[in-house]
């Protein structure tokens, strides 16, 4: 039976070739679309879930308590993990994640600036990383041996089989030789770690010296242990705060903070935990995503009804006739919903190709490594999908075709009305709700991001290059820091003697790659206070024009400047509770070392403006500083970047210019580089495809709206085309005609837009809410997005209606 009605059904769609062209055409458009966002959406919630023991691993985090107030962090101190080894090694195995980056190569080959992770055994054990060849070190007396991803085996050597072989890394003074143990899958794209290379932790003792290990205020990346039973995860929580307590009873300044627990499932869509070595994503990002879907699939299911039923005028004598021939009313509905199931599966396929197609566009535009390789759970949601379509968009054209009386059709007598009115409002009305809501999204999110391009951040950042000085050859973070300045002094000295270049600077960072170090000291009065620290020299503010509200800039020419002074911004006065500001000194539970403040300058915005200035201080040497600080935490990116500013018309020949300097002093090291003005935007790139999504979808609704529009506006014409005739013959204009259907649909127009118009300000306001710096939702947006609806709504209204005014009225009345 099925049968047949599936061939009836591809006949009668190949005889109504425009109605089919239409439906198709709709509805391929909304299943790429939502085939896209869903398994977008599908992937990110599938973080981790590749790992085997995904629910006993937990992320450690450093929990630091100021009064009621609890801030949790993903860093954690080297020192923990002998404690754990020693007190909980029967029940759980830790590994330390900790991120570097070291000038690396084979012998006699070129250098790369070699991302580099240092764990511990447990951490091939806690995931479940394919080895591709090879093995994983077992013990911690294995260190000399390293593991390389597959991608950064082949950046070393080629196709051969790296394993056996050598690769040098300058982890200190000199390069040292590792062994290649083993090659190691490339992390899968749904995984919230990453690698390149991967190093035993216990060759941090030539990076960080004893004190720097044992420092429990320290904190050098990140955590994880895997307990056997779940419960013992929060015996962990429990025996850390009675140990940390025990440990610190006698410490005139008594440790607090202690460390708690985050599930690996947690890890990827918790932004309440500042972003450490694993990826974070806002959920509410898929939120948006899955609405934008659902939005678009519904417009092209409202389509597919409106149009049955718009064709129901050609459709209602077939049903006549057979209704009287006997068909019963079951019969005719799986008639007609076979339809409905041949063009749903048609439009999946299509529109599965169409994803296909674009998936390389949309992985470049959401940054991410999405694939359509139609495991169960694609094609569970495609399936699922095409249920949802056939049901949604094919029951009530069915129900409704099967429900006309054959003697009514026959006799020409029926008035093909569309259902209710309240169906009829509800479905017109809601595709504009969907249009207007998008368009108005759009506008918000565009005039979001213009605000943010166009706000200003307190410094001068057109023109300037960002390179990074290699790794120095060093140990400890102190002698990094110094070592790291001297090497990139010979460097800066050159490029400053160039024409093409203005000035020249040199800093640990300067925007938004979150290298200026967090820190936190205790007062004598028990105030807390956190802040950030940047080691610039005696350019830097001068560079990026910071303006200096009291006092002055660094001085070479002062030796104190370097050994205790230090600028800080208007957040930190105001965290100090300082009046006047030139000559105070920070003062600390721990003790500083002498310090003076030597300037003051205004606010400007040194990370992304999703966050508030933040307390900062500005020094040339760390040395009377980190002495007094109870915490301090840092980037991998510790190497200093010099910053030039280049005033030279011919940007790329100053860029070689630069780039040959590079090789006269660092040989093969990489030259690394960026401009400023690139880093600032790629702040946002998240945002930035979140708005071409949204834009694309608004452009995809409207078409698809139109085509909707166009359906329910045929479907009106056609059952009061006589009356149109009448008009004509009693010498109505076409003008008039025009605008009595116009102001019908008008009037749905404005209940859609009266819907989206407070729907769209709430959502919006709730993504603005994510930025410290954020636009005003100006009336002149919606009463654009109305404008765009109303004009939208009279041009497809008013074509079709001159179209059939135009006809002769003849034709229309002579039935009758």
């Amino acid at each position: 039976m099925w049968k047949n009605y599936l061939k009836i059904g591809f006949r009668n769609l190949l005889k109504n070739k425009t109605y089919t062209a239409i439906n198709l055409l709709g509805l391929t458009i909304g299943v790429a679309s939502t085939v896209l966002l869903f398994f977008y959406i599908q992937h990110q919630l599938s973080f981790d879930d590749f790992h085997h023991s995904k629910d006993s691993v937990y992320r450690v985090l450093s929990t630091y308590k100021n009064g009621v107030e609890v801030t949790k962090s993903s860093g954690i101190p080297l020192a923990l993990k002998p404690v754990m080894e020693e007190n909980f090694g029967s029940e759980m195995i830790f590994t330390n994640v900790v991120s570097n980056n070291f000038l690396s190569k084979v012998e006699g080959g070129e250098g790369f600036n070699q991302s580099v992770m240092m764990v511990s055994p447990a951490f091939f054990e806690m995931f479940s990383f394919k080895m591709r060849n090879g093995s994983y070190p077992k013990s911690s007396e294995m260190r000399a041996d390293i593991i390389l991803s597959e991608s950064t085996s082949k950046k070393y050597f080629g196709d051969e089989d790296p394993v056996g072989k050598n690769l040098l890394i300058r982890l200190a003074n000199d390069f040292v030789s590792f062994n290649v143990a083993g090659v190691i899958e490339d992390a899968p794209a749904n995984s919230s770690l990453t690698y390149e290379l991967l190093m035993l932790d216990t060759n941090a003792d030539i990076l960080y010296t004893a004190e720097q290990r044992e420092h429990w205020y320290m904190v050098f990346g990140d955590g994880y242990i895997m307990v056997k039973e779940p419960a013992q995860g929060k015996i962990f929580e429990e025996a850390m705060q009675a140990y940390i307590k025990r440990l610190f009873t006698d410490r005139e300044d008594p440790i607090d903070y202690t460390f708690s627990l985050q599930p690996l499932s947690d890890i990827h869509m918790n932004t309440d935990i500042p972003e450490g070595t694993a990826s974070v994503l806002n959920p509410r990002i898929l939120w948006i995503l899955g609405a934008i879907g659902l939005l678009i699939i519904l417009i092209a299911c409202i389509n597919f009804t409106t149009m049955a039923i718009g064709n129901s005028a050609g459709r209602a004598k077939e049903v006549g006739v057979r209704k009287s021939m006997g068909a019963g009313s079951g019969q005719l509905f799986g008639q007609f919903m076979a339809e409905s199931v041949l063009i749903t599966f048609a439009s999946l396929g299509l529109g599965i190709l169409l994803a296909i197609f674009f998936l390389p566009t949309f992985n470049k535009l959401m940054d991410t490594g999405l694939a359509i390789s139609f495991l169960p759970v694609q094609v569970f949601i495609i399936l699922g999908l095409g249920v949802f379509i056939a049901l949604l968009a094919g029951f009530y054209p069915a129900v409704f075709l099967t429900s006309f009386k054959p003697v009514e059709v026959l006799k020409s007598n029926m008035s093909l009305k569309f259902g209710k009115q309240g169906l009829r409002l509800t479905l017109l009305g809601f595709q504009f709700f969907i249009s207007i809501f998008l368009i108005t999204c759009t506008l918000v999110m565009y005039r979001q991001m213009k605000t943010i391009e166009n706000h200003e951040l307190g410094i001068n950042h057109t023109a300037i290059l960002q390179i990074n000085v290699p790794p120095p050859a060093s140990q400890g973070l102190g002698d990094f820091i110094n070592k790291g300045f001297e090497y990139g002094q010979v460097f800066k000295n050159e490029v400053q003697k160039m024409s093409e270049v203005e000035k020249v600077a040199m800093a640990t960072s300067m925007y938004g790659d979150n290298a200026w170090f967090s820190a936190g000291f205790d007062t004598p009065e028990d105030k807390n206070i956190e802040f950030r620290i940047n080691i610039v020299d005696e350019n830097f503010a001068d560079i990026f024009g910071l303006d200096f509200i009291e006092g002055r800039n660094f001085m070479a020419s002062i030796p104190s400047d370097r050994t205790g002074g230090f600028i800080l911004n208007e957040s930190m006065r105001t965290a100090l509770g300082w009046d006047s500001v030139f000559g105070n000194s920070l003062e600390s539970k721990r003790g500083f070392p002498e310090n003076r403040a030597i300037g003051l300058v205004k606010d400007f915005h040194f990370e992304s403006l999703y966050r508030e200035v933040s307390p900062a201080i500005m020094i040339l040497s760390h040395d009377n500083f980190f002495p007094g600080l109870h915490s301090l935490m840092m980037n991998e990116q510790m190497n200093p970047k010099i910053f030039v500013k280049i005033q030279s018309k011919d940007i790329p020949a100053t860029v070689s210019k630069i780039n040959g300097i590079w090789k006269a002093v660092y040989g093969s090291d990489p030259f690394n580089y960026s401009f400023l003005d690139d880093t600032i935007a790629n702040q946002y790139t998240q945002d930035q495809s979140l708005r071409t999504l949204v834009s694309i979808a608004a452009i995809l609704a409207i078409i698809i709206a139109g085509l909707g529009l166009f359906a329910m506006a045929s479907l009106t014409i056609a059952s009061r085309i006589k009356e149109i005739g009448i008009r004509k013959v009693l010498g109505a204009t076409t003008m008039e005609i025009s605008m009595l259907f116009n102001k019908q649909f008008l009037s749905i127009t404005v209940i859609g837009i009266i819907l989206a118009l407070p729907v769209s300000y709430y959502m919006m306001q709730q993504w603005l809410n994510d930025f410290a710096v954020k636009t005003q939702m100006s009336i002149w947006i919606f009463i654009v997005a109305i404008f765009i609806g109303i004009l939208f709504s009279v041009f497809i209204v008013s074509a079709q209606t001159i179209k059939s005014s135009w006809s002769n009225p003849v034709k229309s009345l002579k039935s009758d």
